[in-house]
């Protein structure tokens, strides 16, 4: 049976989850709370890109980001296993 374009992309996400929880569990891999310092270098670099887009660009950099959010939280919700 073939698949839909998002049951493949579910699968890929799926597998690079388990990945990463693989990684996480022996160590390789440690996920951390950035700290203030790299909070506020990120910020400024974020200041400094935005001010440099065309208020086109920013449109879609949000809309990108925000199907991002929409899309994971779909996954989340929804997982076909």
């Amino acid at each position: 049976m073939k698949q839909t374009t998002l049951e493949r992309d579910r699968e890929r996400h799926d597998a690079k989850l388990e990945h990463v929880r693989e990684q996480v569990a022996s160590g390789q891999l440690v996920i951390r709370q950035m700290t203030r310092t790299e909070q506020t270098r990120w910020a400024a670099h974020t200041r400094k890109l935005e001010a440099g887009s065309t208020p086109e660009q920013r449109t879609r950099r949000a809309s990108g980001l925000e199907n991002r959010r929409k899309r994971a939280a779909r996954l989340a919700v929804d997982p076909k296993d």
